[in-house]
């Protein structure tokens, strides 16, 4: 991480920061770029915390990593909060250490960052494993992440056509009319079955526990991109998708954990799961792509290392966030009552 910032200095960057510096295309460039660091174990994601808050209807997690090859170590910490009007939805922090001495360097707001490079890889592995004669897109879900999903997978395949879908109506109908000037039509389906049946590429989106896509509606040659099943309970997919298709993920481990593989994994029922490797597996060579007309799935459960590269690339362009200076402790450290640091 190469910021040209003395030690002392600590950067707070808000959202217009990240807005300033980074784009849609600049998300594309390092997820591909972690992806393969991660494939050649240079980069190593943490385990996961997170979990429900105030019974069921809050989450709160950290996710951590250290990028040997680009000197990053850090986390980012947030979760959903269900609140009324401005208080409430997702919001999350990225915190950036020196990998050398783990000072802190920089705090960076982490809702654009998040929204950025989710669709970034969403968009890569539609890139890998979509087929090259695909064309029409389904969108399952149309909260705050699916705009960035749609304008990112049209970065990778010139789709004529695009779908969206969400229980609330209005949503699917305010989504549409945000993509009304991309260069392909943009329509509601009346239900998620009329979405996915016609669809070369599903992107799923949505918080559900229970499948909003049936087995019955998927194509055979079909990608479904499955973006929002990212803490326990969470499932998107009828199971028995899952157990007839080739599956690549960011994190096998967080895939049978918190992914949409999670209750595939647990059942004993039907065959075990084919995840054949991640995304940067397939960049470096290691494990094939699409055969054919087989079913892919892409299962994004989101990495901290995704998280903490993009937050070092707003930090290195330098925009006009805060500086703050900490209070200088003995040595650089607060010592515990055990003699060791905290």
């Amino acid at each position: 991480m190469n910021d040209n910032r003395t030690p002392a200095e600590v950067a707070l960057l808000g959202e217009d920061d990240v807005a300033a510096v980074v784009t849609p295309q600049d998300a594309m460039r390092e997820m591909r770029a972690v992806f393969e660091s991660m494939a050649r174990q240079e980069a190593r994601n943490f385990p996961v915390v997170r979990e429900r808050l105030r019974g069921e209807d809050s989450v709160f997690g950290v996710k951590s990593a250290y990028d040997a090859t680009r000197g990053i170590l850090g986390l980012k910490a947030g979760g959903y909060f269900p609140l009324p009007g401005e208080g409430g939805g997702h919001r999350s922090s990225i915190v950036l250490f020196d990998a050398q001495s783990s000072a802190l360097r920089a705090v960076v707001s982490g809702n654009l960052v998040t929204r950025l490079r989710t669709a970034a890889a969403a968009a890569l592995s539609i890139e890998l494993l979509a087929r090259a004669d695909t064309r029409t897109l389904a969108v399952i879900g149309a909260g705050a992440q699916a705009e960035a999903h749609v304008r990112a997978a049209l970065l990778v395949r010139p789709f004529s056509r695009v779908l969206v879908w969400s229980r609330t109506a209005p949503r699917a109908a305010a989504l549409a009319a945000r993509l009304s000037n991309l260069d392909c039509p943009v329509e509601v389906a009346s239900h998620a079955r009329d979405a996915v049946s016609v669809a070369d590429v599903v992107i799923t989106l949505t918080p559900s526990t229970q499948p909003v896509v049936e087995d019955a509606w998927v194509r055979a040659g079909t990608h479904l991109v499955c973006m929002g099943a990212d803490t326990a309970g969470k499932q998107e997919l009828e199971m028995s998708i899952l157990q007839r298709a080739a599956i690549y993920t960011d994190s096998p481990e967080q895939a049978i954990s918190i992914g949409e593989c999670q209750s595939a994994a647990r059942s004993t029922q039907g065959p075990p799961l084919a995840i054949l490797g991640t995304l940067g597996d397939i960049l470096i060579g290691r494990v094939r792509a699409r055969v054919a007309n087989e079913i892919t799935v892409y299962d994004g459960t989101g990495v901290a290392a995704q998280d903490l590269a993009m937050a070092s690339l707003v930090l290195e362009r330098r925009p006009r966030g805060e500086i703050v200076t900490p209070a200088p402790t003995r040595a650089g450290q607060v010592q515990s009552s055990t003699g060791g640091t905290s």
